[in-house]
């Protein structure tokens, strides 16, 4: 393991949906495939101490990833970030155990305006029944670590084969940009 949040380190665990889609350790690189998602501090340049939940696509990579990675021209341009308003989309997170879940949820009117077939995306959250889930990740924390998140979630886009260390260096030097997502809205059912 390449640290922990103690010493402002990464815990690099990727996404576990039983298809062999991890971070590598021993070479220290991305698999490509599937999403992952990251427990980590220092991605924010302002806040180093931050620990945010990130989840980390290849634009290139399944069906899921595309739609995710499309989702960006759809933000609002912050300060270094893309925000996805939630009369748009959100992330649902949740903790089952040791387990982090996360959804990364959008309207279908979305996706008709980013011309994709919802037909591609079956799934519906039970918070909201006319949005549409288009990816499901999963990774091993323990509670301690994810009481420590922040309440946003991030979404990163990098290459199969990128590093954690590119991908932050991207972030800090403005050259990328996250997609930041709120929590779900209130249910409606």
């Amino acid at each position: 393991m390449a640290g922990s949040l103690e010493d402002g380190q990464v815990s690099t665990r990727g996404c576990d949906r039983g298809d062999g889609g991890y971070f590598n350790e021993s070479t220290g690189r991305r698999n490509s495939q599937v999403a992952q998602v990251w427990l980590r501090s220092g991605l924010d340049p302002d806040a180093p101490e931050a620990v945010v939940v990130a989840v980390v696509i290849d634009p290139e990579g399944t069906p899921e990833e595309r739609a995710v990675g499309e989702l960006f021209a759809y933000g609002y341009e912050g300060d270094g970030s893309l925000m996805l308003v939630r009369t748009d989309g959100w992330a649902e997170r949740r903790l089952q155990g040791e387990i982090l879940t996360v959804e990364i949820v959008v309207y279908r009117d979305v996706l008709k305006r980013l011309d994709i077939d919802t037909a591609g995306f079956p799934e519906r959250p039970l918070v909201e029944p006319d949005a549409v889930r288009l990816l499901r990740v999963s990774t091993r924390v323990t509670r301690r670590e994810y009481e420590q998140a922040l309440d946003l979630t991030a979404v990163l886009k990098a290459p199969a084969g990128a590093t954690p260390e590119q991908i932050t260096a991207g972030l800090h030097s403005g050259d990328t940009w996250p997609l930041i997502l709120a929590p779900p809205p209130p249910a409606t059912v």
